[in-house]
């Protein structure tokens, strides 16, 4: 049986040509392009993790900008979480800290060692319990690494093969597991240094971590201690701790395929992207054995129907035995970011074709 694939996203775009009033062509807006795009995206399915786009002009917004907007407190707020989460916690938010970073002064920076820049990246995730959400990021180019970098990874093909045999495989289930904080939690042998800007660092951490004794032109150092986004060894050496702990519990990679796993005797499979497992189980309990083995060294969240994996949402028939893909308001999404205006007759080719005359000689 082979996966049956519909594209929601030609939906939507219907969707959006059939919301176009009647009107001249030429009347028809970039700004009426994005109002209507908005209008298919809001409520934002609960599923879909959106970049921070503004609503009018389609543009990326940065921090620096919705710190300057009408929810700066909820994007302090999730600042705030974020350094906590990444330093020693934040009590007053409840958040626990990793221990990923310490607050050192400048001075203490080893003298073979030069310190890298923050990237803030922003995001709202609608299916999270705190939508607004910040990921501090080092620029790796910065750093200096002679150690292995590549990561053994899925592609989206391998991905595409295991959801075929899940639907091929009599009883056979699907299930995805996410490691919580998986670059955040890996041991790292030489230590890195970055520089957060104060700019960047809200008030209630400034106070709490006693930073401005620490400020030196205009930022803060830090000593980073475990892996973290945007170094360029955090993937390989929390890849190589996973593998490593897979091992123990009879998991181990394919010979010939990247990021597919299989166990030794259990009918377990599975794909790895990153810290995203795309789990193919018969039976219940193998695929929690796969989790218990997890757990025992990593926070995890499951979602159990199976319904959302790299990117794409999963409606599943299991009886009969399909599959359909989708990836719901990415077309309306893309209109909106690069304010785009739809055509009044609908074209499904990347450009106008023209009909070829069979027998007829070429000039």
């Amino acid at each position: 049986m082979g996966i049956v694939a519909t594209s929601h996203s030609a939906n939507l775009a219907a969707e959006f040509l059939r919301q176009a009033p009647t009107i001249d062509p030429s009347q028809y807006t970039a700004s009426r392009s994005a109002e209507i795009a908005s209008s298919i995206l809001s409520p934002s399915p609960p599923y879909y993790a959106n970049s921070v786009i503004d609503p009018i002009t389609g543009d990326a917004l940065e921090y620096r900008h919705l710190i300057k907007g009408d929810d700066r407190d909820k994007w302090l707020a999730a600042a705030a979480k974020e350094i906590g989460r990444l330093a020693q916690g934040l009590p007053s938010a409840k958040v626990s800290g990793t221990d990923t970073i310490h607050f050192i002064p400048h001075t203490s920076v080893p003298s073979h060692k030069a310190a890298t820049y923050l990237r803030i990246v922003s995001k709202v995730r609608p299916e999270k319990e705190d939508e607004n959400r910040i990921r501090f990021t080092c620029g790796g180019n910065r750093i200096i690494y002679n150690g292995k970098v590549s990561t053994p990874t899925s592609d989206i093909t391998t991905a595409k093969i295991l959801l075929n045999s899940v639907i091929s495989t009599p009883n056979a289930r699907f299930m995805t597991i996410d490691i919580k904080d998986f670059y955040l939690n890996t041991p790292m042998a030489e230590f890195e240094y970055m520089r957060i800007p104060t700019s960047a660092i809200p008030d209630i951490i400034m106070e709490q971590y006693k930073l401005h004794n620490l400020v030196h032109n205009g930022s803060v150092m830090v000593e980073i201690r475990k892996g973290m986004y945007g170094l360029p060894q955090a993937g390989i050496i929390a890849h190589e701790r996973l593998v490593a702990h897979l091992a123990k519990s009879g998991y181990h990679p394919c010979k010939h395929t990247p990021g597919l796993f299989r166990h030794d005797t259990r009918p377990v499979a599975f794909s790895l992207v990153v810290d995203d497992f795309g789990v193919k189980y018969i039976g219940r309990e193998h695929a929690e054995h796969l989790l218990a083995c997890l757990e025992s060294l990593y926070s995890c969240t499951t979602e159990w129907p199976g319904e959302r994996y790299l990117g794409m949402t999963l409606k599943w028939d299991y009886t009969a035995r399909t599959v359909d893909l989708s990836m719901p308001g990415y077309i309306a999404k893309a209109l909106l970011k690069f304010q785009e205006s739809p055509t009044v007759r609908p074209q499904d080719a990347p450009h106008a074709w023209t009909a070829p005359v069979y027998g007829k000689r070429a000039l």
